[in-house]
């Protein structure tokens, strides 16, 4: 029974990656990149077996005036690597985005203090959370199903 959690866990994170490289509108180009993390508390009892098995969890996300603070891990959109669990800080570009993504309903976008909130709500959810970067700032945040 636990092998099969396991295996379900697995699979939900690769069809979160899936779905979000599919609906992704952005191309990638040298300047732009995407980090990706699951949301997920440590209380969860799939949070140890998710980092046991290297996946890029978020335990703790705090958005800021000008930074956004992932407690966890994260994932380069492409799986390549994952970094270690600890407390990663980004900037802020002045413009960002804050949006919500899932299936075939088109993107809906959130004031930041609306965003917060919903952050809140989902916060262990196991729904993916993506950074897209543009010149070595955050220019959209996501959660995504």
């Amino acid at each position: 029974m636990n092998k099969l959690k396991k295996l379900l866990s697995l699979l939900l994170v690769l069809v979160l990656v899936l779905g979000c490289t599919l609906t992704s509108k952005q191309e990638a180009s040298a300047k732009t990149k995407k980090l990706f993390t699951s949301l997920m508390q440590k209380s969860n009892p799939y949070y140890n077996d998710r980092v046991k098995d290297g996946m890029a969890v978020a335990y703790k996300v705090k958005l800021k005036s000008k930074t956004i603070i992932i407690h966890g891990s994260l994932s380069s959109f492409d799986g390549s690597e994952t970094t270690n669990i600890g407390v990663y800080t980004y900037k802020l570009s002045s413009g960002v985005k804050y949006i919500a993504r899932g299936g075939e309903m088109p993107d809906e976008e959130f004031s930041k203090k609306n965003f917060k909130k919903y952050l809140k709500k989902v916060k262990d959810s196991s729904l993916g959370l993506v950074l897209e970067f543009k010149k070595s700032k955050v220019s959209k945040v996501i959660i995504s199903s």
